[in-house]
């Protein structure tokens, strides 16, 4: 059983996105992080500039929380100044002369071809197996992600590769 795909820019920044707001790893922090450090450091440039008579005092409260407030933004963007860096190397990334991505279950193995490289994976290391709209995500024991997009495939059926994986991983009780 096989699949093969080309992926694309726009389902790895989907993913990208997806996977750093929630992915189950600092959720509340990477969402609200940013924000919340830009509020405070405007709050430090506010209450400071409002309450202290010395400019020499208001100068060095307002570089500091211009600094707190750049610091926030510069968390809160961050994500998407990683999506701008590669979509400056999209085509060599993700271009048509790539061979496309393909992986296939070799009995309780799956085998996976990307940009040149073949990697095996015990089915065994899979740890969960997550369904979006468009896709499914095969998470593994070493924090890597697996994309198996539903659409655009070249080769194979998406919902019949992803049932056999869950199979193995789960196997049906057997009736006494």
């Amino acid at each position: 059983m096989k699949v093969r795909y080309q992926p694309t820019f726009a389902q790895f920044a989907d993913n990208y996105l997806a996977t750093y707001y929630s992915g189950g790893v600092n959720t509340l922090r990477r969402a609200a992080g940013g924000p919340l450090v830009m509020f405070l450091g405007s709050l430090i440039i506010v209450v400071v500039f409002d309450r202290t008579a010395s400019l020499w005092l208001r100068l060095p409260a307002v570089l500091l929380g211009l600094y707190v407030f750049w610091r926030g933004l510069a968390y809160t963007l961050g994500p998407l100044f990683n999506i701008a860096l590669v979509y400056l190397r999209r085509e060599r990334l993700f271009g048509s002369h790539l061979p496309p991505t393909s992986m296939s279950l070799r009995g309780k193995t799956l085998h996976v071809e990307q940009g040149g490289e073949k990697v095996r994976l015990p089915v065994e290391h899979i740890q969960s197996v997550q369904y979006r709209g468009d896709s499914t995500w095969l998470l593994t024991l070493s924090d890597q992600m697996l994309y198996i997009p539903r659409e655009g495939l070249e080769s194979g059926d998406h919902d019949a590769f992803v049932a056999r994986i869950e199979e193995i991983l789960a196997p049906e009780e057997e009736a006494e």
